[in-house]
Protein backbone atom coordinates (compact mmCIF):
# COMPACT_ATOMS: atom_id res chain seq x y z
CA UNK A 1 0.00 0.00 0.00
CA UNK A 2 1.24 3.12 -0.98
CA UNK A 3 1.52 5.93 1.20
CA UNK A 4 -1.50 8.85 0.87
CA UNK A 5 1.07 11.19 2.28
CA UNK A 6 1.86 14.83 -0.06
CA UNK A 7 4.98 14.94 -1.35
CA UNK A 8 7.53 17.19 -2.59
CA UNK A 9 10.31 16.31 -5.14
CA UNK A 10 13.81 17.77 -4.93
CA UNK A 11 15.66 16.57 -8.31
CA UNK A 12 19.32 17.03 -7.99
CA UNK A 13 20.19 18.54 -11.70
CA UNK A 14 23.16 20.88 -11.39
CA UNK A 15 25.84 18.53 -11.81
CA UNK A 16 27.79 18.84 -14.74
CA UNK A 17 29.14 15.92 -17.02
CA UNK A 18 32.80 16.88 -16.70
CA UNK A 19 34.37 13.37 -17.08
CA UNK A 20 32.70 13.47 -20.76
CA UNK A 21 35.29 14.59 -23.47
CA UNK A 22 33.26 17.59 -24.47
CA UNK A 23 34.46 20.46 -25.77
CA UNK A 24 31.36 22.68 -24.47
CA UNK A 25 30.79 21.62 -21.01
CA UNK A 26 26.92 21.09 -20.17
CA UNK A 27 24.91 20.06 -17.62
CA UNK A 28 24.01 16.12 -16.88
CA UNK A 29 20.33 16.47 -17.55
CA UNK A 30 20.72 17.73 -20.82
CA UNK A 31 22.86 14.35 -21.91
CA UNK A 32 20.57 12.20 -24.11
CA UNK A 33 19.80 8.63 -23.68
CA UNK A 34 17.69 6.92 -26.59
CA UNK A 35 17.25 10.57 -28.10
CA UNK A 36 16.11 12.08 -24.55
CA UNK A 37 17.57 14.23 -22.09
CA UNK A 38 18.16 12.31 -18.71
CA UNK A 39 15.85 14.67 -16.71
CA UNK A 40 13.27 13.49 -18.84
CA UNK A 41 13.25 10.02 -17.54
CA UNK A 42 12.95 11.08 -13.98
CA UNK A 43 10.31 13.83 -14.15
CA UNK A 44 8.06 11.13 -16.22
CA UNK A 45 8.07 9.05 -13.38
CA UNK A 46 7.57 10.92 -10.76
CA UNK A 47 4.71 12.80 -12.53
CA UNK A 48 2.83 9.57 -12.13
CA UNK A 49 3.37 10.00 -8.35
CA UNK A 50 0.22 10.04 -6.38
CA UNK A 51 -0.02 12.67 -4.20
CA UNK A 52 2.29 15.07 -5.68
CA UNK A 53 2.62 18.19 -4.87
CA UNK A 54 5.54 19.83 -7.14
CA UNK A 55 8.73 18.75 -8.65
CA UNK A 56 11.54 21.21 -7.74
CA UNK A 57 14.60 21.34 -10.14
CA UNK A 58 17.81 22.54 -8.58
CA UNK A 59 20.03 23.29 -12.01
CA UNK A 60 23.00 25.52 -13.32
CA UNK A 61 21.24 26.69 -16.11
CA UNK A 62 17.97 27.62 -15.09
CA UNK A 63 17.52 29.48 -18.57
CA UNK A 64 18.13 26.08 -20.36
CA UNK A 65 16.05 24.12 -17.94
CA UNK A 66 13.29 26.36 -18.23
CA UNK A 67 13.37 26.05 -22.18
CA UNK A 68 13.94 22.55 -22.14
CA UNK A 69 10.57 22.02 -19.79
CA UNK A 70 8.33 24.42 -22.17
CA UNK A 71 9.28 21.74 -25.07
CA UNK A 72 7.19 19.31 -22.91
CA UNK A 73 3.92 18.37 -22.34
CA UNK A 74 3.87 18.17 -18.14
CA UNK A 75 0.87 18.08 -16.18
CA UNK A 76 -0.66 21.55 -15.30
CA UNK A 77 -1.83 20.39 -12.11
CA UNK A 78 1.76 19.73 -10.68
CA UNK A 79 3.73 22.94 -10.04
CA UNK A 80 7.66 22.02 -11.34
CA UNK A 81 10.13 25.13 -9.78
CA UNK A 82 13.39 25.97 -11.13
CA UNK A 83 16.16 26.93 -8.66
CA UNK A 84 19.52 27.74 -8.83
CA UNK A 85 22.47 25.27 -7.89
CA UNK A 86 25.31 25.86 -4.79
CA UNK A 87 28.80 24.71 -4.68
CA UNK A 88 28.54 21.81 -3.69
CA UNK A 89 25.77 18.90 -3.84
CA UNK A 90 24.70 19.41 -0.22
CA UNK A 91 23.98 23.70 -1.05
CA UNK A 92 21.76 22.66 -4.19
CA UNK A 93 19.57 20.21 -2.51
CA UNK A 94 19.61 22.81 0.50
CA UNK A 95 18.47 25.21 -1.93
CA UNK A 96 16.01 22.99 -3.46
CA UNK A 97 14.42 22.57 0.21
CA UNK A 98 13.92 25.95 0.83
CA UNK A 99 11.39 26.18 -2.23
CA UNK A 100 9.85 22.83 -1.02
CA UNK A 101 5.94 23.78 -0.10
CA UNK A 102 5.53 23.53 3.72
CA UNK A 103 2.28 21.33 3.44
CA UNK A 104 4.35 18.72 2.38
CA UNK A 105 4.65 15.79 4.47
CA UNK A 106 7.40 13.74 2.59
CA UNK A 107 10.65 15.16 0.54
CA UNK A 108 12.05 12.96 -2.01
CA UNK A 109 15.83 13.63 -3.10
CA UNK A 110 16.53 12.27 -6.70
CA UNK A 111 19.94 13.18 -8.61
CA UNK A 112 19.22 13.21 -12.31
CA UNK A 113 22.46 11.22 -13.10
CA UNK A 114 20.09 8.30 -12.29
CA UNK A 115 17.64 8.28 -14.85
CA UNK A 116 16.64 4.78 -14.68
CA UNK A 117 14.71 3.86 -10.66
CA UNK A 118 12.12 1.78 -11.23
CA UNK A 119 8.41 3.07 -9.94
CA UNK A 120 8.08 -0.12 -7.37
CA UNK A 121 11.63 0.70 -5.67
CA UNK A 122 10.29 4.20 -4.95
CA UNK A 123 7.02 3.58 -3.71
CA UNK A 124 8.81 1.03 -1.33
CA UNK A 125 10.95 4.09 -0.44
CA UNK A 126 8.03 6.21 -0.06
CA UNK A 127 6.01 3.57 2.10
CA UNK A 128 9.06 2.94 4.57
CA UNK A 129 9.91 6.56 5.10
CA UNK A 130 6.01 7.26 6.03
CA UNK A 131 6.67 4.41 8.77
CA UNK A 132 10.18 5.41 9.53
CA UNK A 133 10.95 9.42 8.60
CA UNK A 134 14.44 8.17 6.28
CA UNK A 135 14.19 5.42 3.53
CA UNK A 136 16.98 4.95 0.71
CA UNK A 137 17.17 2.94 -2.08
CA UNK A 138 21.11 0.29 -1.89
CA UNK A 139 22.08 -3.06 -3.50
CA UNK A 140 24.86 -4.90 -1.78
CA UNK A 141 28.44 -4.44 -2.29
CA UNK A 142 28.91 -7.20 -4.87
CA UNK A 143 33.36 -6.01 -5.23
CA UNK A 144 36.22 -6.48 -3.33
CA UNK A 145 37.01 -2.93 -1.71
CA UNK A 146 40.40 -1.79 -0.51
CA UNK A 147 41.55 0.94 1.19
CA UNK A 148 44.63 2.81 -0.29
CA UNK A 149 48.03 4.46 0.73
CA UNK A 150 50.40 6.25 -0.65
CA UNK A 151 54.02 5.43 -1.16
CA UNK A 152 55.89 8.17 -2.89
CA UNK A 153 54.70 8.30 -6.47
CA UNK A 154 53.09 4.55 -5.77
CA UNK A 155 49.51 3.78 -4.89
CA UNK A 156 49.44 0.31 -2.69
CA UNK A 157 47.11 -0.94 -0.89
CA UNK A 158 46.76 -0.60 2.92
CA UNK A 159 43.79 -3.56 3.76
CA UNK A 160 41.14 -4.87 2.79
CA UNK A 161 37.77 -4.18 3.91
CA UNK A 162 34.58 -7.01 5.02
CA UNK A 163 32.00 -6.21 2.28
CA UNK A 164 29.54 -8.25 4.11
CA UNK A 165 27.55 -5.46 5.22
CA UNK A 166 28.41 -2.98 2.42
CA UNK A 167 25.87 -1.37 0.50
CA UNK A 168 26.49 1.06 -2.74
CA UNK A 169 23.45 3.80 -2.05
CA UNK A 170 21.09 5.02 -4.56
CA UNK A 171 18.68 7.48 -5.25
CA UNK A 172 15.61 8.24 -4.34
CA UNK A 173 15.90 8.89 -1.24
CA UNK A 174 12.41 9.84 1.23
CA UNK A 175 12.80 11.81 4.19
CA UNK A 176 9.65 13.13 6.13
CA UNK A 177 9.74 16.88 5.90
CA UNK A 178 10.13 17.51 9.89
CA UNK A 179 13.13 15.57 9.91
CA UNK A 180 15.23 17.14 6.79
CA UNK A 181 13.94 20.75 8.02
CA UNK A 182 15.49 19.49 12.43
CA UNK A 183 18.87 18.21 10.21
CA UNK A 184 19.19 21.33 8.15
CA UNK A 185 18.39 23.65 10.89
CA UNK A 186 21.54 21.69 12.90
CA UNK A 187 24.15 21.51 9.99
CA UNK A 188 23.66 25.27 9.14
CA UNK A 189 24.83 25.96 12.77
CA UNK A 190 28.45 27.19 12.70
CA UNK A 191 29.44 23.39 14.44
CA UNK A 192 28.49 21.83 11.36
CA UNK A 193 28.06 24.04 8.22
CA UNK A 194 31.31 23.33 6.54
CA UNK A 195 30.91 19.41 7.28
CA UNK A 196 30.68 17.81 3.93
CA UNK A 197 28.07 15.15 3.43
CA UNK A 198 27.44 13.37 0.25
CA UNK A 199 24.00 12.79 0.62
CA UNK A 200 21.11 13.92 3.06
CA UNK A 201 20.62 10.34 4.60
CA UNK A 202 24.35 10.83 6.12
CA UNK A 203 22.75 14.07 8.37
CA UNK A 204 20.10 12.04 9.47
CA UNK A 205 22.61 9.65 10.22
CA UNK A 206 25.07 11.64 11.96
CA UNK A 207 21.62 13.19 14.17
CA UNK A 208 21.67 9.56 15.45
CA UNK A 209 18.07 8.99 13.64
CA UNK A 210 17.53 5.73 11.75
CA UNK A 211 17.68 5.78 8.09
CA UNK A 212 16.24 2.42 6.42
CA UNK A 213 17.72 0.62 3.68
CA UNK A 214 15.28 -0.60 0.60
CA UNK A 215 16.52 -3.17 -1.69
CA UNK A 216 17.43 -0.96 -5.11
CA UNK A 217 18.17 -2.39 -8.55
CA UNK A 218 21.46 -1.94 -10.08
CA UNK A 219 20.08 -0.85 -13.65
CA UNK A 220 19.42 2.47 -11.30
CA UNK A 221 23.16 3.18 -12.39
CA UNK A 222 24.58 6.47 -12.33
CA UNK A 223 25.83 7.80 -15.68
CA UNK A 224 29.63 9.53 -14.59
CA UNK A 225 31.54 8.56 -17.84
CA UNK A 226 30.91 8.19 -21.34
CA UNK A 227 30.60 4.27 -21.23
CA UNK A 228 27.73 4.47 -19.14
CA UNK A 229 25.27 5.82 -21.33
CA UNK A 230 26.10 3.10 -23.67
CA UNK A 231 25.21 0.99 -20.34
CA UNK A 232 22.22 2.89 -19.57
CA UNK A 233 21.27 2.40 -22.94
CA UNK A 234 20.92 -1.04 -23.09
CA UNK A 235 19.06 -1.53 -20.02
CA UNK A 236 16.84 0.82 -21.08
CA UNK A 237 15.88 -1.28 -24.66
CA UNK A 238 15.69 -4.29 -22.35
CA UNK A 239 12.46 -2.84 -20.54
CA UNK A 240 11.48 -0.43 -22.46
CA UNK A 241 7.91 -0.54 -20.97
CA UNK A 242 9.33 0.66 -17.49
CA UNK A 243 11.14 3.38 -18.78
CA UNK A 244 9.56 4.89 -21.77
Amino acid sequence: MVSNKKISVIIAAGGSAERFDQKNLISKQFLLLSGKPLLFYSMKKFLNLKNLLEIIIVTNDADSTKRLLEKTDYADNVEIKITEGGKLRQDSVFNGFCKVNNSASLVVIHDVARPLFQTKNLEKCIEAASNTGAAILAVPVVDTIKFSRSDKDRLMVKNTMDRTDLFMVQTPQVFSYNLLLKAYKIFKTPEYSKKVVTDEANMIEILGEEVELIPGDRTNMKVTYPEDLKIAQACLEQNKDEYN
